[in-house]
């Protein structure tokens, strides 16, 4: 059996990143964002319809707290 792996492509970095949708992210999982910068999940928060997530992430560069409010089944970058 062949594992479908999901990619997507991010500006400024080099080659094909594997992603996962915003619903099957858990608190720890890395995001990577376009030109390198990253994310630390530290919470997700789903609507009452389940279709949108609200994620709570620390940023790696500037260590701020922000929320993020982004659909279910959107793909992001995992690091």
């Amino acid at each position: 059996m062949k594992k479908i792996t999901k990619t997507l492509k991010l500006q400024g970095i080099y080659g094909q990143q594997p992603a996962k949708p915003v619903k099957d992210l858990k608190p720890g999982d890395v995001i990577c964002w376009n030109y390198g910068y990253t994310s630390v999940v530290l919470d997700l928060l789903p609507s009452k319809t389940g279709k949108t997530i609200t994620a709570m992430l620390r940023e790696s560069e500037s260590g701020n707290i922000v929320s993020r409010k982004m659909g279910a089944e959107r793909l992001v970058a995992i690091g």
